[in-house]
């Protein structure tokens, strides 16, 4: 299949007119027919195409652009639904601080360096389907509006394929799977924030890291509102990696910040998302909890409609696509295709620092496959062997486990440094090249 040309309005193409003018000169018949057969294979570059712009995408892309130059004649094209990169990891904190909403929109603009524009693009547009047997991807382009444009499927075809298409979670801590609007995400984020602003009491039904998280920044926005975690598992972050000194500790804070934890027992009724109304919730033990306001803090679940569609035999039980250690499909016929964060079974923590670190290792293994310094990516991603995370509970403290010396425990200090200041937003703005709205 021939090369097809992106959206004129999203994509410019190399620049080839040196070579055409230098053709046009040309005097003799060798050089003219040297200078059509470069034409012709830039117009035939190898393609890679990343889908999805979150943490892992943007790190391929811009390991890619740090070590590509023009000369190598490959073309890179990041296809991402959203103007902005949605800064999930903040929505803690958005919870309760209106201005903090702002920082959870980072713009595309710059993400890319000037050096490297000429041969890495983001295309807005949603990927609809992968083609089996026909290296390409079918897509529809977004609009302006923010809403997929009508017309006939499109499809480009690719050399390289990485799908990084991250996870969903309950709304607001996540997107809408299919809104890609900004005012839709900011609408429900004030839902949120006024109706836990005049709440007595509050419940948080999940105590992974992001509930333990809201609980925190509710307390310590209202200290005198009423908070309580429930957890179906029988500890608080039950799918962390972390040290049980870790787990002592955050308690304590809890319980110092007056929380009120109930682990191992679930709800009676199954919450399909938030509900803003006063009610009495009953638990499989018996335990009756009153809240005025209940958020769903839980939810996870892998985007991997994609490799679904393709083979459904690449993926888990649980729903994430199956990769081998160097992050590539584990189907040999699929060796063009990779996978990666949250969207993958790799077994890295489902973290967007580990996202980011997957996604560098990625870039940087198809640079040198594109320089023709390798055939194929080599390299397994290393095997993390001491998680670190931190969990914050409010602006002024929270706990730690740092990855050294087997998972050092840090409480207040080191977290409110780090992390609880502005849940690493200011460190993502930077990463996207873009100056951090001041608040």
């Amino acid at each position: 299949m021939e090369r097809q040309t992106l959206d004129a309005c999203s994509y410019t193409a190399p620049k080839l007119d040196p070579i055409l003018q230098t053709s046009r000169r040309a005097t003799s018949a060798s050089t003219t027919a040297a200078a059509y057969q470069a034409y012709s294979e830039h117009l035939n570059m190898p393609r890679i195409l990343i889908v999805g712009g979150g943490p892992a995408g943007i790190a391929v892309a811009q390991a890619l652009a740090a070590d590509l130059t023009p000369k190598d004649d490959t073309e890179v094209v990041v296809l991402e639904k959203s103007k902005y990169y949605y800064h999930a990891v903040g929505t803690p904190r958005a919870v309760v601080d209106a201005d903090y909403t702002k920082k959870l929109f980072v713009p595309y603009d710059s993400v890319i360096p000037p050096s490297a524009k000429d041969f890495v693009k983001i295309q807005r547009t949603v990927v609809t389907r992968i083609v089996p047997g026909a290296d390409e991807i079918e897509y529809a382009p977004i609009g302006e509006d923010g809403d997929m444009l009508a017309g006939p499927v499109k499809s480009m075809p690719y050399d390289y394929l990485v799908v990084a298409t991250g996870s969903t979670y309950t709304v607001p801590i996540k997107q809408p799977k299919n809104n890609f609007k900004r005012f839709t995400t900011e609408d429900k984020l004030a839902e949120v924030r006024e109706q836990v602003k005049a709440a007595s009491s509050v419940l948080i039904v999940g105590g992974g890291a992001v509930g333990v998280e809201v609980a925190g920044e509710i307390k310590a926005k209202y200290p005198n509102k009423t908070v309580t975690i429930l957890e179906g598992k029988d500890k608080l972050v039950a799918n962390d990696d972390v040290r049980d000194k870790f787990r002592t500790k955050l308690s304590t804070y809890l319980k110092r910040l007056g929380v009120k934890v109930v682990v191992g027992e679930r709800l009676t009724e199954r919450l399909s998302g938030n509900s803003f109304e006063k009610r009495t919730l009953r638990t499989n033990k018996g335990t009756e909890i009153e809240s005025d306001v209940q958020l769903l803090c839980g939810g996870f679940s892998p985007t991997t409609e994609l490799i679904q569609k393709l083979d459904a035999n690449l993926v888990t039980a649980e729903g994430f696509i199956k990769v081998n250690s160097k992050l590539q499909l584990d189907d040999n016929q699929y060796s063009n295709i990779y996978a990666l964060g949250d969207a993958s079974n790799s077994p890295a923590p489902k973290r967007m620092y580990y996202a980011g670190l997957q996604g560098k290792h990625l870039g940087a293994e198809l640079a040198l496959v594109a320089r023709k310094t390798q055939a194929n990516v080599s390299k397994p991603f290393p095997k993390v062997e001491v998680v670190g995370t931190m969990v914050p509970l409010g602006p002024n403290g929270g706990v730690s486990q740092l990855p050294v010396m087997g998972g050092v425990v840090m409480g207040n200090l080191i977290t409110k440094s780090i992390k609880s200041k502005d849940y690493f937003a200011g460190m993502a703005w930077k990463n996207f090249g873009a100056v951090v709205i001041s608040l």
